[in-house]
């Protein structure tokens, strides 16, 4: 008898075979081997192929939720079903999203509504990183309410994409100056905006060339100034470039001749964009020479030229700061109109606060003060502006006594006006104790000409010379002070 063939014997899905079980759609027994086993096989065409799709309708029904949520639920408009879907286009819904967010903010600023204002703007700048018109807008918002540190920090997250764009450009620099960032804008013009193909100090941008010249007053002196100013043809017979070159000539006790650059430039200047800065310097210079009639007679001018432009309104009030006499009620009625009109501008409003402070006005600081804590629990700055009216008016009691509740309750804040607490202190009698505030300060700018510069104009205006000299002189002058 002829015995089989060792032939392998496979059952098929297909086969009906009671010995195996009926075939599943994901798989099924087959017989094979030698000798014949059975062994269980998967159909993984089949099993992926469900899988892939009850992925893909998950997938479908995700994105059609989340696209219903945005364009359903917030209403958002311009979130489109297939942006959602496809996700290289997903950054278009970010963009809608931003956009609503800049639209909110915009409304919520407009009703006065500053801190939903500010915090839905950075949503915005959040969710579209390369929406120019919303890094610009919350700037302004930080700008507006003296956060000038943020408003840096917004700009300058802006310039991997947007160097070329003059707005930001503009912006930068503003914020720049606006809060003693000289460095920051010099390696901004040199280095920065350069490295992305933007020269903005080569060809006829005076703006630019004013501000770079500026800051290396601020840091470097005024001979360095000048030699930079050196540098651009046809920028002294500029109107516009007058104010920082006449500072230029007061630093190197040019004063008269400073003057005499600005009367020319305000002669020359009518036409020119940048008159009311000119208008600002020339006064601020004739009140410097305490050339007095000549200051008030161009600040009247100056506010019929300008009667809504912050600066003329505020060099009005100061040349006629004695608020006696015949300066009494002009004074008032300005001051008046002032607090009407920008009575929800915070910015104006500190730079009123500053001047109250300047001129020892401690009633219009007081004023400020009160009105800021309804916007503000802390009430800064403006109870730094109200602090520095009483020193500046001598009243060193109420100073120190207002020094002390706010050092109970805002202490981190008050690190910023250490320079205050050492005029205070001084007006108090306590010499030792305001010239070790004083080595301090030393201490803390000695890498910062410009914050030491202004720290010195600021003793010498509020009438403390003596602390002036102490935060120029050597350390051991400062020492012996302590010591006697």
């Amino acid at each position: 008898m002829k015995s089989p063939d060792p032939v392998i014997q496979k059952q098929s899905f297909k086969n009906e075979s009671p010995s195996l079980p009926p075939a599943k759609w994901w798989g099924g027994f087959v017989i094979d081997g030698n000798p014949p086993q059975r062994r269980f096989v998967f159909k993984w065409g089949r099993i992926l192929s469900v899988i892939l799709a009850f992925i893909l309708v998950g997938y479908l029904g995700l994105t059609t939720a989340l696209w219903g949520y945005y364009s359903i639920y917030r209403k958002i408009p311009g979130v489109n079903w297939i942006d959602v879907v496809v996700l290289p286009r997903f950054s278009r819904v970010q963009a809608a999203i931003g956009d609503n967010y800049l639209n909110e903010a915009k409304q919520f600023w407009g009703k006065q509504d500053y801190m939903r204002g500010i915090m839905t703007a950075r949503a915005a700048v959040q969710k579209a990183p390369d929406n120019l018109d919303a890094r610009l807008f919350l700037a302004g918002c930080w700008y507006q309410v003296g956060r000038f540190e943020e408003a840096l920090k917004i700009l300058q997250g802006g310039i991997q994409a947007h160097a070329a764009d003059p707005k930001l450009q503009k912006a930068l620099m503003e914020v720049c100056l606006r809060s003693a960032h000289y460095d920051d804008l010099i390696k901004l013009l040199r280095e920065d905006l350069p490295r992305k193909g933007v020269r903005l100090l080569s060809g006829n941008n005076v703006s630019f060339q004013l501000a770079e010249i500026q800051a290396v007053l601020e840091t470097a002196g005024p001979a360095e100034a000048e030699t930079v100013a050196s540098h651009y043809n046809g920028l002294a017979e500029t109107p516009g470039a007058a104010p920082v070159l006449s500072r230029i000539d007061w630093e190197l006790n040019r004063r008269d001749v400073a003057l005499e650059r600005l009367r020319v430039a305000r002669e020359h200047g009518k036409n020119d964009p940048t008159e009311p800065t000119i208008q600002d310097a020339y006064i601020d210079m004739a009140l410097r020479l305490q050339r007095t009639d000549e200051a008030r007679s161009a600040s009247q001018l100056f506010l019929d030229a300008y009667p809504n432009v912050v600066s003329a309104q505020l060099r009005f009030l100061e040349t006629r700061g004695s608020r006696k006499g015949l300066d009494q009620s002009p004074w008032l009625r300005e001051c008046m109109r002032f607090l009407v009109q920008y009575r929800q501008t915070p910015a104006a409003l500190a730079q009123l606060a500053n001047l109250a402070a300047a001129q020892g006005w401690t009633d219009l600081a007081f004023l400020l003060y009160q009105n800021s804590l309804q916007e503000n629990l802390t009430g800064f700055p403006f109870a730094i502006y109200y602090v520095g009216s009483l020193v500046k008016a001598g009243d060193y009691t109420a100073a120190e006594t207002i020094w002390r509740e706010l050092l109970v309750r805002n202490s981190a804040q008050l690190a910023s006006a250490t320079y205050l607490e050492a005029m205070v202190t001084w007006g108090a009698g306590r010499e030792s104790e305001a010239l070790q505030i004083i080595e301090r300060l030393k201490r803390e700018t000695e890498n910062d000409k410009s914050r030491r510069r202004g720290l010195e104009q600021a003793f010498r205006s509020f009438g403390f010379p003596k602390l002036a000299d102490q935060l120029v002189a050597a350390k051991a002058t400062v020492r012996a002070g302590i010591n006697e």
